[in-house]
């Protein structure tokens, strides 16, 4: 491995770690999304067909209900209708961004060609992503489902509220 992969890994999992600090994931009961950033999600998705998309959503946690309040909507690598990969880079840019604004990451919102149920994939990944994950149908890119995986292996559903933006939260 050479040295420049080696410092990308090291940066990544420098900041991974920073970002992982929401320890409080497993009493997450809802996620609530601005209709403005929710449509971001939506059209990011649509462009993204037939392949599936994938975004990272950050803001905060207060009394067991995550608050979207950014949205990165990174392009899926893979070019695949049943994965994604973010480039590490972009991750990373998104990552630091996310660490300079002072929130946090929430959620990861993909598509499935199939219901919105986590894949054997999605779970592998949420063990080391301890988000909300959003899953939307591409039949049916509207209306997501929410998971998360507990720290105990338990997958947990989590309400999915899409709010006005005039609504203050």
């Amino acid at each position: 491995m050479n040295s420049d992969n080696f410092s990308l890994k090291s940066r990544l999992q420098i900041v991974i770690i920073a970002n992982n600090k929401n320890k409080h994931m497993d009493e997450v009961k809802k996620i609530i999304v601005k209709e403005e950033l929710f449509l971001q999600l939506v059209e990011h998705a649509k462009k993204s067909l037939p392949y599936e998309s994938v975004s990272i959503i950050a803001g905060y946690i207060k009394d067991e209900i995550a608050y979207a309040e950014l949205v990165y909507t990174p392009e899926n690598i893979d070019k695949s209708p049943v994965t994604f990969t973010v480039d590490p880079l972009v991750l990373l840019d998104i990552y630091t961004a996310i660490e300079e604004k002072g929130k946090t990451i929430i959620g990861i919102f993909h598509t499935h060609p199939s219901p919105p149920q986590p894949s054997k994939t999605d779970m592998t990944y949420m063990e080391v992503n301890p988000y909300v994950w959003m899953i939307s149908s591409t039949n049916n890119i509207e209306n997501p489902s929410g998971f998360i995986l507990k720290s105990d292996g338990e997958l947990k559903e989590v309400e999915v509220s899409i709010i006005q933006d005039s609504v203050q939260v």
